[in-house]
């Protein structure tokens, strides 16, 4: 699909936006989850932060599934709404030929 020039800086802010949502949650999700990985491999039971190790568990997994919630609903190409996949900073959308860089 062509795209006028208004259309295309339009899709290209959009898509920044959503570029830096995707790192702000990607970053910190990323050192939580080594930071978490690192207490749970301690080898003894005592609590983490004050916390039972089954609750830092459950913790861990809900704010992951919300993580990836988020990142499914928010990594989508402007113009056409699909997934962008793996990509962290595609030029262009695989599937409708958007221009988001």
């Amino acid at each position: 699909m062509d795209y006028t020039e208004d259309q295309k800086a339009r899709l290209r802010s959009e898509f920044a936006v959503r570029r830096r949502r995707q790192l702000f949650l990607s970053i910190p999700l990323a050192v939580f989850m080594i930071v978490i990985l690192i207490m749970l491999d301690d080898k003894s039971k005592a609590p983490i932060l004050g916390l039972p190790p089954s609750v830092v568990v459950v913790v861990f997994a809900v704010v992951m599934i919300a993580g990836i919630g988020f990142s499914l609903v928010n990594w989508r190409c402007p113009a056409c709404r699909r997934y962008l996949g793996k990509h962290i900073n595609p030029s262009f959308c695989h599937r409708c030929g958007a221009p988001l860089r």
